[in-house]
């Protein structure tokens, strides 16, 4: 496999089965990440880094939207994101890519930041 995406709030099994079939033919593993693992880091759901111990669960209500997290897929960015509009994650679901600077944060802490900077550009 050549990267992975992170899926959180994807509720509904055929929105993830549309992503996979989107991402399949792309050597891209889909990922859809358990409302009980949104306390982990980023990092550690990507299979970058190994828990740092027991893990709590994240026993909180939904994000409030959706959200990808792109891994190691940086360089694939023109072909991943028509797909994935294809598919059905258009303008309304929040991406982003993994990096350093983010790989310690959770999926809370990510959602959180991606609508604080949807919201500074104008809700586009």
């Amino acid at each position: 496999m050549n990267g992975k995406l992170l899926l959180f709030g994807f509720e509904e099994l055929p929105s993830v089965l549309a992503v996979g079939a989107a991402m399949g033919p792309l050597g891209v593993e889909v990922v859809p990440v358990a409302r009980r693992d949104y306390g982990c880091p980023l990092a550690v759901l990507a299979g970058l880094d190994e828990r740092p111990g027991p893990a709590q669960p994240y026993l909180g209500g939904p994000l409030g939207g959706r959200m990808i997290v792109l891994c190691g897929l940086e360089e694939r960015l023109d072909a991943l994101l028509p797909a994935l509009r294809d598919a059905g994650a258009g303008p309304d679901c929040l991406k982003a890519v993994l990096t350093a600077h983010n790989k310690n944060w959770n999926a809370l802490t990510l959602f959180g930041e991606l609508v604080k900077e949807r919201s500074a550009l104008g809700g586009r």
